[in-house]
């Protein structure tokens, strides 16, 4: 099959004849015409007749669980997407560095720092929005109707069509949430979907034996009533370690778990089930804090994040004594996170559960709305590497997933082929550039950076604070990752959520609607501009930060210079795999 849907082209061919079956893909139900060939005239769709110059071509036709896997690019010269993105790529550092330049010699120039009040407060700007957050059902709506979701997620990918593009459970998780999460969530709400979550829900049931309202009690330190063991958590695993190398691991198998819906269902359902157990043993939220595989991907980007919970007014916080947003009282229970609102400034470890926003005695929280990309500090060595491996995490995923090179999609393949050697080596690598390969560049950057600042600083810490230059980019390169996934099978989604089993079923009258996708000629537009945007927020970041580590803002000016020759070539690249 060879489905061009900017052409209008879905042309089928069977094995048992040499004639092509060439439909419509805007009329899917007219008759076909058959011919010997199919002939397409390659000139420019779409707007102005040459704005779109790449167009992906697809098979329409199930033959395995690599199905999805089956595409290529159709280039169409000039190709405007591939200059106009150079022409914008070489401008933004240009722009850039002529705006610090006048600037660069004038050493009372300071960056002004992450502070608790930035942004707007949003409980201020509306009151009716703190008495709805303020009322003690206010979470648990949200985690029941992500509980439903969830039921209906196990349900159907352990016991519907194991086709995942027709299967509800694998349309729910990695097209839609997926999305939701990578392109709107954490971008706008930073760690928003924790306080909906429904990983931790039964093991926190179990250890608080309520559902909506608080126990006062005794329990270690906290003045709520926990059951459980209430354990704490070993020092050494306190770090993002664990939960970088868990999800990691989950993306070595990202193409298994995405073609195979019954894996993904009982992976997700696992996670479930060690979070129950971990809050029986360990005290508040462990699995949450330390090994979610999901934290790992929000809990470093919600730093560019807009929403986040901090103090209204950190003068009250500093005079207060009795710490009730940590240790809970009557009206709300001790932080699931271990955390005391006045030690917030990064949106690294609050889960947003509101739970302190019930329980401060001053009534001193609120949630704010601030500037995009905001914080920058990344404060120890394991956050660095995190940093460093979901950056590189994306780019693999991007690469395997929307890539057109046959090798290297056969090198995941373990679904059809059982190739479990060459799946190794690909493991290896991308281990190897996750944890090694990317660390040891940027360490490189960053120490040619501090012999131009001629910086006294040592290079290793100076590389961790870097890092945080990476978080912008890394953020909007899963963007630019997830965008397809949704604009191409959007189609799918409406046909399974009619027949949830592909049983046969039709709810809605939706399951024998024909493909269409979502704008596909803009899709590698949005990708080209996701890079464009990362590429911006970073420099600007990494400006920031060598702001932060010299002493002066020419001295910053060249020792982010490695570092912003290091983003502008990672930024080039995609620009050219995106539109090229």
């Amino acid at each position: 099959s060879f489905f061009l849907e900017e052409f209008d082209v879905d042309a089928k061919i069977s094995p048992a004849t040499s004639d092509v079956f060439q439909f419509r893909a805007t009329e899917p139900q007219a008759p076909p015409v058959r011919t010997r060939e199919v002939v397409i005239t390659a000139e420019h769709p779409g707007w102005l007749g040459w704005l779109v110059s790449k167009s992906a071509f697809r098979c329409h036709v199930w033959c395995g669980p690599m199905h999805a896997f089956e595409h290529g690019n159709l280039i169409i010269e000039p190709n405007t997407l591939l200059y106009a993105g150079l022409g914008i790529l070489f401008g933004i550092p240009l722009l850039g560095w002529l705006r610090v330049r006048r600037r660069s010699y004038d050493t009372a120039l300071e960056v002004a720092p992450v502070t608790p009040t930035d942004g707007r407060d949003l409980f201020k700007s509306f009151p009716w929005l703190k008495r709805l957050v303020k009322r003690r059902g206010f979470q648990f709506v949200f985690v029941l109707l992500a509980m439903a979701g969830f039921y209906v997620i196990v349900l159907t990918t352990l016991f519907g069509t194991q086709m995942s593009g027709r299967n509800l459970g694998s349309m729910l998780m990695w097209i839609v949430w997926l999305f939701a999460l990578a392109a709107v969530l954490t971008p706008l709400g930073g760690r928003l979907w924790c306080l909906a979550c429904p990983l931790p829900a039964i093991g926190e049931g179990l250890q608080r034996r309520a559902l909506i309202g608080v126990r006062l009690g005794s329990s270690g330190r906290y003045n709520n009533q926990l059951f459980g063991q209430n354990r704490r958590w070993p020092e050494m695993l306190a770090n993002a370690w664990p939960r970088t190398l868990i999800f990691l691991t989950m993306g070595t198998f990202s193409t298994l778990l995405v073609a195979s819906p019954r894996v993904s269902g009982l992976v997700v359902l696992g996670m479930v089930l060690v979070a129950t157990a971990m809050a029986v043993i360990w005290e508040l939220r462990a699995f949450c804090r330390y090994l979610c595989p999901i934290n790992a991907f929000i809990g470093l980007y919600s730093m560019a994040g807009k929403l986040a919970v901090r103090t209204a007014d950190p003068a009250v916080c500093a005079a207060c004594s009795v710490r009730t947003c940590l240790i809970g009282d009557a009206k709300g229970w001790a932080c699931p996170y271990g955390l005391c609102i006045a030690e917030i400034n990064e949106n690294n470890d609050c889960g947003m559960c509101t739970e302190c926003i019930k329980s401060c005695a001053y009534d001193n929280v609120t949630v704010r709305w601030r500037p995009l990309a905001h914080e920058r500090t990344v404060r120890t060595t394991s956050e660095a590497f995190q940093s460093m491996a979901m950056l590189s995490l994306a780019a693999v995923y991007c690469i395997v997933h929307l890539g057109h090179w046959p090798a290297i999609r056969d090198s995941v393949n373990i679904l059809d082929k059982g190739n479990w050697g060459e799946f190794g080596i690909f493991a290896l690598v991308l281990w190897t550039v996750a944890l090694v390969v990317v660390p040891t560049i940027v360490f490189l950057a960053v120490a040619a950076g501090k012999v131009l600042a001629a910086s006294p600083k040592d290079t290793f810490q100076l590389m961790v604070r870097s890092t945080g230059a990476l978080v912008p980019l890394g953020l909007f390169l899963w963007i630019a990752f997830v965008v397809p996934m949704l604009f191409v099978n959007v189609s799918f989604v409406a046909q399974s959520l009619s027949d949830p089993f592909g049983w046969g079923w039709d709810f809605f009258g939706t399951a024998g609607t024909p493909w269409r996708q979502l704008w596909p000629r803009g899709v590698p537009w949005i990708q080209v501009a996701c890079v464009l945007l990362g590429l911006s927020y970073s420099l600007r970041n990494g400006w920031r930060i060598w702001l932060e580590q010299t002493e002066s803002p020419s001295q910053a000016l060249r020792g982010m210079v490695p570092l912003a020759v290091l983003l502008v070539a990672f930024s080039g690249w995609f620009v050219f795999f995106f539109s090229d």
